[in-house]
């Protein structure tokens, strides 16, 4: 009898022991989450989402939806849509085992508001040679000068070229107001979506010819001594 018992626990203790890891594998093994592209999908904005700063952070579709906008956002995301606000967007979405969808946004229209949003970008293109005019020259903290504003030839709006500090002491006897250049470089967009009043197209000079002189400019756009355009110069008229 005694025997017999042992026997009978020693078969339970197998059974069991033989089942631990599958009952484990059950609860360790769980799906990776799947990645997918969302073109132009609609829904309604069902609530807002909130960050611990109590900013509006997103917005939840239907019930397990929620779009997150990357970069800064002009105003702040609850300018762009309310609670029963329809929506169309698109970005890509990333569906946990749950079945809870979040999508990082790269187009958004509120077809209520009208409100739309892309995110920002900081992709540069060649600009020039451009043939124009120097309107007016800007300065760094030091009074050196570290770019100009500049009129194209046959536009009619400036925007703002960049130099390096180090061709100051170069370009501080060829750049007048009203004198002719040529410049070539880079222009970028800013950014931030939230672009200052006032703000301006920008070229990072990197060689500018005037008359017969080609000055070619190393660290183009790098002014003033805090690494940013200095204040503007006193107008049409003005040098140093």
């Amino acid at each position: 009898m005694k025997s017999s018992t042992i026997f009978g626990a020693a078969a339970v203790l197998a059974i069991t022991c033989g089942a631990v890891p599958g009952f484990s594998q059950g609860f360790t093994s769980d799906a990776a989450p799947t990645t997918t592209t969302v073109t132009a999908a609609t829904g309604t904005i069902t609530h807002l989402n909130y960050d611990g700063g109590g900013e509006v952070q997103g917005f939840l579709i239907g019930t397990n939806i929620l779009l997150t906008f990357p970069g800064n956002i002009c105003g702040g995301l609850g300018t762009l849509g309310a609670v029963g606000n329809s929506v169309t967007y698109s970005g890509t979405a990333v569906t946990a085992t749950s079945g809870f969808e979040s999508v990082n946004v790269t187009s958004f229209t509120n077809t209520t508001t009208k409100a739309t949003y892309t995110p920002p970008t900081n992709t540069a293109t060649t600009y020039g040679p451009t043939s124009g005019t120097v309107k007016q020259l800007n300065y760094g903290n030091d009074g050196s000068t570290n770019g100009f504003l500049f009129t194209a030839s046959g536009a009619t709006a400036s925007i703002f070229v960049a130099t390096s500090p180090g061709a100051s002491s170069t370009l501080t006897p060829l750049l007048t107001v009203g004198a002719t250049v040529s410049v070539t470089g880079t222009t970028s967009p800013a950014m931030s979506a939230c672009a200052s009043s006032g703000a301006i197209e920008a070229v990072m000079a990197s060689s500018l010819t005037i008359g017969t002189q080609t000055i070619v400019i190393t660290g183009g756009g790098q002014g003033g001594n805090g690494g940013g355009p200095g204040p503007v110069g006193p107008g049409p008229g003005g040098h140093h």
